[in-house]
């Protein structure tokens, strides 16, 4: 039994995160793609909170502001948010079930995309709040095989 490289697993899943963020979507389909960079970087610090934190959240924003061509720095305070809270529940959100961790990944979500929001209105850019519920309700139905994915790989029975 050999151990596992986290970081090589980490890297697999940010590009295949990065892959998946930055596919193309046409028409109305857009309103149902969530930020898989996100629920990755939501996914790490849940299971290895001690190796990845609030900097390496901010790295993984800086890397989707970079992809996304959005302003430097809005993907880094909106990464970085979600992390603080992030790194708030997971000491305890282990012992929740699925359904209570996919509802605890709804609300992060939920209140981040709303504090994403006041900065682009505080930017005076628009911000589309009418797809932010579809945007997080899709997010927390994929968060489960992302979760299951990092946990089977940050599990010590391997």
């Amino acid at each position: 039994m050999t151990p596992v490289n986290h970081s090589a697993v980490m890297l697999l899943s940010l590009a295949m995160a990065v892959i998946l963020s930055v596919m193309p979507v046409s028409g109305s389909w857009i309103v149902w793609k969530p930020n898989f960079l996100l629920l990755v970087t939501m996914g790490w610090i849940f299971h290895r909170p001690q190796e990845f934190g609030i900097f390496f959240a901010a790295c993984v924003g800086l890397l989707a502001d970079c992809l996304l061509q959005t302003a430097l720095g809005h993907s880094v305070l909106v990464f970085g948010l979600c992390a603080t809270l992030v790194v708030i529940v997971s000491r305890w959100i282990k012992y929740l079930s699925m359904l209570q961790r996919s509802l605890m990944v709804f609300l992060i979500i939920l209140v981040v995309g709303f504090l994403e929001s006041l900065v682009l209105l505080f930017y005076g850019l628009p911000a589309a709040m009418d797809n932010l519920l579809m945007k997080t309700f899709f997010s927390a139905l994929i968060w489960p095989l992302i979760d299951k994915l990092i946990a089977r790989t940050c599990s010590d029975e391997r």
